[in-house]
């Protein structure tokens, strides 16, 4: 496993610094306006570095045994097709958002079903076959979770830390609770946002794009259904763990659709948003995110983990201070400046 992160960091660390020049060079620049968060022209497009690095530390765990064809299958074809309609979006060549929530629930819905649905899931001591209704709320899960972190990349650094946090606190808790070499293919997400994190340190010096942002978000999720059919309490522990960019873009949306604003329409009022404007500065918000995962969240998917407290107890103590700090944090209303 070493191995395999040292060669996952260093090819998304080489990686970046090539797509990052020939972005320069092509011109493909994010361009700041009213609704964005930088303020100099900046490259897109780093997350390319990251499913690249990411398909390869997959293809090494395949080798070795440590990650079956099934699974490998289930991760990268959804992840890659995901991937590629991110990038056509970065690139201007796919601007209708309906059309891509519509590509997006193809995806998913080709990934749970390949999987043969939503496994059984244990809610309080019994595990629960949801069926048809499981399979449709894995569908939402999927798209959501690759939409979200979508909004959720729009200061630097704050998807590195997020990603880097979760993935490696998710793969300890699965090394250590679970017989299963998945945690192996958890870290390596992590390890790749640790190559990439490099460039997008304030003030970053590239960005993921759609390509990065929407892949990490939709492996994130698949994996966490196939984590679910090994070790259903671990898959809870990971959706705990994501709680902080869960709760944000939620409220967000919701206030945003009860106000009758447009929520295809790019904005700038998610509560890390406020936050970083109220601070001035991309860092000490994005770091205070992996503060809560690993300060207030991670303790709580661990004790779920560990049958301590269930799953559902879990959720009700991790989600409402972070959806009501989002609350607080005007997360869906327009800045009034």
């Amino acid at each position: 496993m070493i191995i395999i992160a040292v060669v996952t960091v260093a090819i998304a660390l080489a990686l970046t610094a090539m797509i990052r020049r020939m972005s320069l060079r092509r011109g493909h620049l994010d361009i700041p306006n009213e609704r964005s968060s930088h303020s100099s022209p900046t490259p897109h497009g780093g997350g390319i570095a990251v499913v690249a690095a990411l398909v390869v530390a997959g293809l090494m765990l395949l080798g070795a045994d440590k990650l079956s064809t099934r699974d490998f299958v289930a991760v990268f074809v959804p992840g890659l097709a995901i991937a590629v309609v991110g990038r056509l979006d970065d690139l201007g060549r796919l601007t209708s958002a309906k059309w891509r929530l519509f590509i997006h629930f193809v995806i998913a819905a080709f990934a749970i079903w390949y999987l043969g649905g939503l496994p059984e899931l244990t809610l309080f001591d019994a595990a629960i076959d949801f069926s048809i209704l499981g399979n449709c709320v894995a569908i939402v899960y999927l798209v959501w979770l690759l939409n979200l972190f979508n909004f959720m990349d729009g200061i630097d650094l704050i998807t590195t830390v997020e990603t880097v946090t979760v993935c490696l606190v998710a793969a300890w808790i699965l090394q250590v609770k679970a017989d299963s070499d998945l945690w192996m293919l958890i870290a390596s997400i992590g390890a790749a946002l640790i190559g990439f994190g490099v460039f997008n340190l304030p003030p970053a010096k590239i960005f993921l794009g759609d390509v990065g942002s929407a892949f990490i978000g939709a492996t994130i999720g698949i994996v966490t259904i196939i984590v679910a059919d090994e070790s259903p309490l671990v898959a809870w522990s990971m959706v705990i763990l994501l709680a902080t960019f869960v709760s944000d873009s939620t409220v967000t949306l919701l206030r945003r659709l009860v106000s009758r604003q447009h929520v295809y329409k790019a904005h700038r009022t998610h509560a890390y948003q406020h936050l970083t404007t109220r601070l001035d500065s991309h860092l000490a918000v994005s770091l205070g995110v992996g503060a809560i995962n690993l300060i207030w969240l991670a303790p709580i998917a661990w004790l779920v983990a560990d049958s301590k407290i269930v799953p559902l107890a879990g959720i009700a103590i991790a989600y409402p201070p972070l959806i009501l700090t989002a609350y607080i944090l005007q997360a869906g209303k327009p800045r009034l400046n």
